[in-house]
């Protein structure tokens, strides 16, 4: 074999290991994008909504957004009533007008920022107050100064309207079919 020979080979064989090498490299790269692609699904979800680990910090935090509004609406609502000794009359435009940072409504909140309000016209002078997180939980925060502070919950709803209570509320389950009434926190759904 001479000299120019076996450059040659050695050319074609390098060729051949260039080509080899481009192979292996591609097939790595496919089989790290599929590890990478089945990591990412199981730590995210598969996407969908039923079940989907993703949604759950959402509605969580929803959860706690509507949590915090009542909270909020509670305290205003209970130095808008300091003056008065009870909640009778209590209304949306009275808080609105007394904490702007929430919507306050007669009527349904359909979102955890907006509060609905419903007050005795007369008995115990209490107070109940509604907040719906995106999840379709309906949370409730009801007061009376001779009954205290009860809170509650009910699944799967709508929209979420506030309604007078008297003389206290009947404490429950937590239920699609109705509120679950506890004192002292928040009921667990």
């Amino acid at each position: 074999m001479t000299p120019a020979d076996r450059a040659t080979g050695t050319r074609e064989r390098r060729h051949d290991d260039d080509g080899l090498s481009m192979v292996v490299t591609l097939a790595s790269l496919v089989v790290v994008a599929l590890l990478v692609l089945v990591g990412l699904k199981s730590t995210f979800g598969s996407g969908t909504t039923s079940g989907s680990s993703v949604h759950q910090p959402v509605s969580a935090a929803d959860d706690a957004q509507a949590q915090q509004s009542l909270s909020t609406a509670l305290t205003t609502a209970a130095t808008a009533a300091s003056g008065a000794g009870s909640y009778v009359g209590l209304d949306a435009t009275a808080l609105q007008a007394a904490e702007p940072s929430l919507t306050f409504v007669d009527g349904p909140s359909t979102e955890p920022d907006t509060v609905s309000v419903a007050s005795t016209s007369d008995g115990s002078g209490s107070i109940t107050l509604a907040a719906r997180a995106s999840g379709g939980t309906c949370w409730f925060v009801w007061r009376s100064p001779q009954a205290g502070t009860w809170y509650g919950a009910q699944t799967g709803s709508g929209a979420c309207a506030a309604q007078p209570v008297e003389p206290t509320p009947n404490p429950g389950m937590v239920s699609s079919t109705s509120i679950g009434w506890q004192q002292g926190t928040f009921p667990t759904v």
